[in-house]
């Protein structure tokens, strides 16, 4: 019994503890079902939930997200059903990647398509390149089938947080049992940056987050659904240091699959500012479009305020 709780207050803390951990085994249990299993049960379950109302706009990100895109109060309902189903399919998919067997993660895979195999097939014969994606729809399938369909036998280093959960360190760590030779790198390495700038001209290819707020690194100022945010522009200095190309793509979950999308890939031609303008304002471009098309599957919304500039405020 726990010192100083009386009996029936102690009883119902360790019920409760006891009920969280029979959710979260039941959670991992379900996630390392296979794709259609998973994908099925998260519809059965949001269908059967819908009338009780899962649409609330009262979390932070649902009301920063209505006053950005200046949604009406049915839309923001509407919205708010919908991140909370694409961020359960997000959380999901990271629990299946460390729970699933590698033949099951590449079964698993087949589910995705692409409007870009020319030029995936393209990119993988390169030298060396630079892979921008966002935190965004179901991107932990979409590295699995990337790494399995394009990069095998290549050397991808995977820019990665230092904070990892226990559930995202166990899913890194499949992503190196896919045939690729896979190394992690963390922001904020002393010196990581510039170790991997050396890989990338000696051909490797890095896969990194293009959707970070300024706190991740060097960033610029772009105009963001009618706001003036700072985003992390490091993948523009590691194209332009290693002088190879850098493709931007999302993960974008549908009804039918799961889609790779490429939106644009170029060339910063120079390391001068006039060449990095440039392509900042390309990645600037493609997120704000994503943001624009497909809102309720960006995974960041909740930090959203981190972006900002000094002299903007958005109500949380």
């Amino acid at each position: 019994m726990t010192p100083g709780l009386p009996a029936a207050r102690s009883l119902r803390v360790t019920l409760v503890a006891r009920a969280g951990l029979a959710l979260e085994g039941a959670f991992h249990r379900f996630a390392g079902l296979p794709y259609r299993v998973r994908r099925r049960g998260l519809k059965l379950f949001f269908t059967v939930l819908k009338p009780l109302g899962t649409g609330s706009t009262n979390t932070g990100g649902a009301r920063i997200v209505s006053k950005v895109l200046a949604l009406s109060a049915r839309d923001a309902r509407r919205f708010a059903a919908g991140k909370l189903f694409h961020e359960a399919i997000f959380f999901t998919e990271w629990a299946a990647l460390g729970r699933r067997s590698v033949a099951g993660l590449i079964a698993d895979s087949r589910h995705i398509s692409t409007d870009g195999d020319e030029e995936l097939r393209w990119l993988a014969a390169q030298r060396g390149a630079i892979i921008g994606t966002m935190h965004f729809g179901p991107y932990a399938l979409g590295l699995v089938w990337l790494l399995h369909t394009y990069f095998q036998g290549r050397k991808v280093i995977i820019f990665k947080s230092d904070h990892d959960t226990d559930v995202e360190q166990r899913a890194t760590a499949r992503l190196a049992e896919l045939g690729a030779q896979v190394e992690f790198v963390t922001p904020e390495a002393v010196g990581g940056f510039h170790q991997v700038i050396k890989a990338v001209r000696r051909g490797a290819l890095v896969i990194i987050m293009i959707d970070l707020p300024p706190a991740f690194g060097r960033s610029d100022d772009i105009d963001l659904l009618g706001h003036r945010i700072s985003l992390a522009s490091g993948a523009v200095d590691l194209a332009a240091l290693g002088q190879v190309p850098l493709m931007l793509l999302r993960v974008r979950s549908s009804s039918n699959g799961d889609l790779v999308e490429v939106g644009d890939m170029f060339d910063v031609a120079r390391n001068d500012p006039a060449s990095r303008a440039r392509g900042v304002s390309r990645l600037g471009r493609f997120v704000g479009d994503t943001l624009h098309d497909h809102p309720d599957q960006w995974h960041m919304w909740n930090r959203f305020s981190e972006y900002l500039s000094a002299h903007e405020e958005v109500a949380s």
